[in-house]
C-alpha cells in the first residue's frame, strides 16, 4: 500500500514538472492502495469492505480537473486508436473514479461532472472495436478492451446503484439476515 507521503511526493513531482508519467505513477499508487474497492466480478455478490476510500476533500486540490482533462484527451485520441499507454491510463482513470464512488459522500460530485459521459463514449468506441475485429486480431487485442468495459460497467454501478441492489437481486434470493448484513444493517 502506498503511503500518504508517497502519494503526496508523486503529486508534487507532477505539479512541479508537469510530467504525465508522475501523474500515472500517482494514479497507479492510489489505485493500488485502494484495490479492495474494485469489485468488478459481476458473477458474485458484492463484498462489503468496512474501510471507506478517501473523500474528495482529502485529495489534492485540483485533482479532479487534471483527471477530467486526461480523460478528455483519451476520448479525443480514441478516434486515431489509443496507444497501449493511453489504454492503461484510461483504465487507471476509471478505476480511480470507481474507488472514489465507493465513498458515498463522493458520488454526487463525481456524478455531476462529465466523467461518466467520457467513460460511456470510450466504452461505446471500444465495443465498436470489439465488434469489428477480425478473428486473428480478436485474441491478441481483446483483453485490455474487455477489462476497460468491465470497469466502466462497475463505474456506472458505483454511480447509479452505490448499494449494489441490482447485483444482489440478480444473484438470487438469500435469507433476510444475509441481505441486511450486506447492507450494513442489524437483523
Amino acid at each position: 500500500m502506498a503511503s500518504r507521503e508517497r502519494l503526496y511526493e508523486l503529486w508534487m513531482l507532477y505539479c512541479n514538472k508537469k510530467d504525465p508519467d508522475y501523474l500515472k505513477l500517482w494514479l497507479d499508487s492510489f489505485v493500488s492502495s485502494y484495490e479492495q474497492f474494485l469489485d468488478v466480478d459481476f458473477e458474485t455478490l458484492p463484498t462489503r469492505v468496512d474501510d471507506v476510500p478517501p473523500g474528495i476533500s482529502l485529495l489534492p486540490d485540483n485533482i479532479l480537473q487534471v483527471l477530467r482533462l486526461q480523460l478528455l484527451q483519451c476520448v479525443q485520441k480514441m478516434s486515431d486508436g489509443l496507444e497501449e499507454q493511453q489504454q492503461a491510463l484510461s483504465l487507471l482513470l476509471v478505476k480511480f473514479f470507481i474507488i472514489l464512488c465507493r465513498n458515498l459522500a463522493n458520488v454526487e460530485e463525481i456524478g455531476m461532472c462529465s466523467y461518466i459521459n467520457h467513460v460511456i463514449t470510450m466504452t461505446t468506441l471500444y465495443i465498436q472495436q470489439l465488434k469489428s475485429k477480425t478473428k486473428e486480431k480478436e485474441v491478441a487485442d481483446q483483453t485490455p478492451i474487455e477489462e476497460f468495459v468491465r470497469h466502466a460497467l462497475a463505474f456506472c454501478e458505483s454511480l447509479y446503484d452505490p448499494y449494489r441492489n441490482w447485483r444482489q437481486r440478480i444473484a438470487g434470493p438469500s435469507d433476510p439476515e444475509t441481505n441486511y448484513k450486506m447492507q450494513g444493517l442489524e437483523y
